[in-house]
């Protein structure tokens, strides 16, 4: 059995494709040690999903996707639509679209295990939070991530929200930002399992190395015109990790 477990959501409207990098690195580094379940667009998936995740004795389960403070999102077709119904995106391949996949009903599923969270907005710690509610259901250690721009915001809706000019995230910053966040996760979870390292040694490496990449940015002779907001966005990334439950547990219990 491997000894990691990513479950990876297909998402086809805002695509989650860069993230597809950690799994490859990992898979190249680790082989039969780190397993990724890809989900398409089918509920009998996630479903099936969840089941298995209640019966691995694996204790780190990394998930990659979309998500906010009270649940994370499964996979989401091209072609789906807010106007179309719940009963028919969950039985039609081609709408499919699950905004309800782990949330605080289905969150038992993953006692006695560490949810390392990389999604959007997944830091909160309140009575409604899945952070809080997988640690009262036996999750031994949940962390989280604040905001994640991936994504371009356009001109027009910046004009409607009032946002300044300043504020916005270009596409080229957000192709740096997302190199450099891949980058940090991938090698830190690498270095983290080949060492044992406890969830707090992971967090804290990431943080380390997320200063490293903002101080090689600042000192950089490259003329990039979006190294401020970027450097700014790296400072957030790192700052906003939350960490519940016992940061002291071991990622694996023991390496091959």
């Amino acid at each position: 059995m491997p000894k990691i477990i990513a479950i990876y959501p297909t998402d086809k409207q805002e695509s989650t494709k860069f993230l597809n990098r950690i799994n490859t690195y990992l898979k190249r580094k680790l082989n039969e040690d780190w397993l990724c379940v890809k989900l398409n667009f089918s509920e009998k998936e996630h479903v099936s999903c969840i089941e298995f995740i209640s019966k691995v004795n694996d204790k780190f389960i990394l998930f990659m996707g979309h998500g906010r403070s009270d649940k994370l999102f499964g996979s989401c077709s091209k072609e789906s639509s807010d106007f179309v119904s719940f009963e028919a995106m969950q039985y039609n391949e081609s709408i499919y679209k699950n905004e309800n996949f782990i949330n605080i009903e289905n969150i038992k599923a993953f006692k006695d295990k560490i949810l390392f969270s990389f999604s959007c907005n997944s830091n909160r710690n309140d009575k409604n939070s899945l952070g809080r509610n997988a640690i009262l259901n036996g999750v031994k250690c949940f962390v989280g991530f604040g905001d994640i721009p991936t994504d371009y915001i356009d001109i027009l809706p910046v004009k409607k929200l009032k946002i300044s000019y300043d504020e916005i995230f270009p596409k080229r910053a957000i192709a740096v930002y997302k190199g450099i966040i891949i980058k940090i996760i991938k090698q830190c979870l690498f270095v983290s399992i080949q060492n044992n390292y406890t969830v707090q040694g992971l967090v804290d490496l990431i943080k380390i190395q997320t200063n490293k990449e903002m101080q090689n940015l600042i000192l950089s002779k490259n003329k990039n015109r979006h190294k401020k907001i970027i450097v700014d966005k790296l400072f957030d990334f790192k700052s906003e990790i939350l960490v519940l439950g016992n940061s002291h547990e071991k990622i694996v219990e023991l390496l091959a």
